[in-house]
């Protein structure tokens, strides 16, 4: 997990990607709700140690709803282009597995018209003599 740091008034805050589960020390976090006069009523998250060692996670809720609709929104754009990776693949495979194609002739013949050319020709050729 990478976690990057930061200082808000005064204190330096542990940040972890999208909503955290456990503290960089192994210790669960536990939701709370500010009582500042600079963020009333903001919920946030804080490692259960995190009053007694700044070190620990802090981090405001709204901010880690927002980290994790971005990580999901690159994991949707990451599996499209797998998807249309996979989908160019297929076609390709399948269009070599059928290999080069032989062209048919348009105009078919079948057995009764011969006949009846033949059946033609000959009462022409009678017909004349």
């Amino acid at each position: 997990m990478s976690a990057s740091s930061s200082t808000t008034g005064g204190r330096r805050q542990v940040r972890t990607p999208g909503i955290p589960s456990k503290c960089w020390c192994g210790v669960g976090i536990t939701e709370l709700i500010s009582k500042t006069n600079q963020n009333p009523y903001r919920r946030y998250y804080q490692c259960i140690c995190g009053l007694e060692n700044d070190n620990h996670v802090f981090k405001w809720i709204d901010e880690a709803f927002t980290d994790e609709i971005q990580q999901l929104d690159n994991q949707v754009r990451m599996l499209k282009e797998e998807v249309q990776f996979l989908k160019a693949t297929i076609r390709s495979e399948s269009e070599l597995s059928e290999g080069p194609k032989i062209m048919e002739p348009k105009i078919k013949i079948s057995g009764g018209c011969v006949i009846l050319v033949v059946v033609l020709v000959l009462g022409i050729k009678m017909y004349k003599k």
